[in-house]
């Protein structure tokens, strides 16, 4: 294995470690607060957590990793299979809703679940230009 390819494997670790656990982790715990007559579940893949009872699938999206570090644009958005997964469910009549965070040391700050739509989802996708994006930091 190349040495880039080593450090690579170790910062991805370490973000795993540091960041996407604990925020997964969080949130999970806020949400069944949150819903507490429904049962909800983090996942493994797409969404990352579906609180049952009408199924509601909610997608956890980095904003903020540090003061004045944004997160980046690739994790802040819906990714293409993303996009694809949320098209579908909104065309099942499915709820579907992504959630921002701020990660300022150790804490996390999140934003409200925003519900997404056929109208507005394209708006919190990567594939869609700049300049029509929603920006995450007007969340919070």
């Amino acid at each position: 294995m190349r040495e880039k390819d080593k450090q690579a494997s170790k910062n991805g670790k370490k973000a795993h470690d540091e960041t996407i656990r604990p925020s997964h982790d969080k949130c999970h715990k806020k949400l069944k607060r949150e819903y507490p007559n429904h049962h909800v579940t983090s996942t493994l893949g797409l969404p990352d957590f579906v609180v049952f009872r009408l199924a509601k699938f909610i997608e956890l999206k980095p904003c903020r990793l540090g003061k004045n570090q944004r997160a980046s644009f690739e994790s802040m958005y819906l990714s293409l299979t993303q996009e694809v997964t949320t098209l579908f469910l909104l065309k099942c009549s499915a709820y579907v809703g992504i959630r921002y965070y701020i990660k300022t040391g150790k804490k996390f700050r999140y934003s409200k679940v925003i519900k997404l739509t056929l109208s507005n989802y394209k708006s919190y996708c990567f594939s869609t230009p700049w300049n029509e994006r929603t920006d995450p930091d007007d969340l919070f």
